[in-house]
């Protein structure tokens, strides 16, 4: 295969290429590689009509793009799907995206199939470096319905045992409707302050596809944003009183439903994303966003008016704007009260994915220069940004504070090492 890259990448096209800053940052290029799914979740904005012919993306396709992209600047992989466990030849691509230079892979999943720990690891051997899960409820009875699946809550407990035993990186997405949102401070003593995992997204869904399907036929789960907001503020809560320094991502939120909310944000500014599905069509998830989006009278006089993209159209045509309040004056950050701790203070033991990592790194050898820490660190695939020293060197700057690192300057070179005591994972 190595022998045939510098062919095929000749004979493929460029991707557009986008002018703008926010493409200075990591690109990440992802590839839908088919509709059908092992769920059937309510709320699912893809059309279940689309899973009833064959929509696999070929192989060969996927070889292509992956080339392509990477001749592109982009260096961050993503495979998704509907669900990519089903596709037979996953540990076969994410393996050649490895080969290809991608020093970040990822799978967006349902974490069923990784319940299997012999296939968990055929996927961990292959490369895989962070897998982005959906999880929309903390316990069996609510997850299992949502997304039509008997057993699949505790099969995901499972996989997600199985990756913290393969040092894998996760992180979990939670589609927000009506029948979880009141849930969600609940869901984030379960995976955060129990199951230690610390990278989240806050999804609100689109009202396409199945989700408009179900609602129509009774399942009553479309929820306002004004309502879901106060429980968002909640969840927020958790993580400020333990003070820790990465809290969730929100996703189709706007600055008027959670004011203070904005820095925290995606969607409403740059994704800095392409997307190819099954057809083999590119589509740069900026550009997918606003077209989707529209703005009323109101916003003009929002002081974000200029850099928010607006209101999703597809919600709109649920509950209309009269939701849209503009804001006349930037607000205060939501942690404004907290800004200014130190970062281990009040933490309980909750660790960010760099922290982990750096535990990782010392339990694998102990008193390392800073160069070989980085370089141990770099193998690992719990942390997404181990290539950026300072990120590194900061985490376990933190854990000298909470007491358990320690730095040492011998002959000239400072040398890391663990103390006795490590927080439980």
């Amino acid at each position: 295969m190595a022998e045939a890259a510098p062919r095929i990448v000749t004979e493929l096209p460029k991707l557009e290429r986008i002018d703008r800053e926010s493409f200075d940052e990591p690109k990440c290029f992802d590839i839908l590689l088919n509709y059908n799914c092992s769920a059937k979740c309510l709320f699912c904005s893809q059309d279940f009509e689309w899973r009833k012919e064959p929509n696999d993306l070929p192989f060969e396709k996927a070889v292509e793009f992956m080339y392509m992209a990477y001749k592109n600047g982009y260096r961050r992989l993503g495979f998704t799907g509907g669900e990519p466990t089903i596709r037979k030849d996953l540990p076969k691509l994410i393996a050649l995206a490895k080969k290809i230079g991608y020093g970040y892979v990822r799978i967006q999943t349902n974490g069923i199939r990784i319940a299997d720990y012999e296939y968990a690891k055929t996927l961990a051997d292959a490369g895989l470096t962070f897998v982005k899960y959906s999880l929309h409820g903390h316990t069996a009875e609510l997850h299992d319905e949502l997304v039509a699946v008997p057993g699949a809550f505790e099969k995901n407990l499972r996989s997600i045992e199985n990756l913290k035993k393969l040092k894998v990186g996760i992180g979990v997405n939670i589609v927000l409707n009506e029948k979880n949102y009141r849930h969600l401070p609940d869901f984030y003593r379960l995976f955060l302050l129990q199951l230690q995992l610390s990278n989240f997204v806050i999804i609100a869904p689109l009202y396409e596809g199945n989700m408009t399907l179900n609602d129509k036929e009774g399942a009553k789960i479309a929820a306002r944003l004004s309502d879901m907001a106060p429980y968002i503020k909640k969840a927020y809560g958790i993580f400020t009183e333990i003070n820790y320094p990465k809290p969730p991502l929100l996703l189709h939120f706007t600055p008027c439903v959670l004011p203070g909310y904005e820095q925290q944000m995606l969607g409403w500014s740059a994704f800095n994303t392409m997307v190819v599905n099954p057809k083999g069509e590119k589509r740069d998830l900026d550009m997918t966003a606003q077209a989707h989006t529209l703005k009323t009278e109101a916003c003009s006089k929002c002081v974000y008016n200029d850099r928010c993209i607006g209101w999703d159209a597809s919600y709109a045509r649920v509950f209309g704007t009269d939701e849209i309040a503009p804001l006349l004056e930037i607000p205060e950050r939501y942690d404004a009260p907290f800004r200014g701790r130190e970062k281990h203070e009040g933490r309980a033991g909750v660790l960010t994915d760099n922290e982990q990592c750096v535990l990782e790194v010392l339990k694998i050898q102990n008193g390392l220069t800073t160069k070989r820490f980085l370089e141990v660190a770099e193998t690992l695939a719990i942390c997404k940004d181990c290539k950026d020293e300072n990120a590194v060197i900061n985490a376990a700057e933190t854990l000298i504070k909470m007491g358990v690192v320690e730095r040492r300057f011998v002959k000239g070179k400072y040398l890391w090492s663990l103390k006795a005591e490590v927080p439980a994972a």
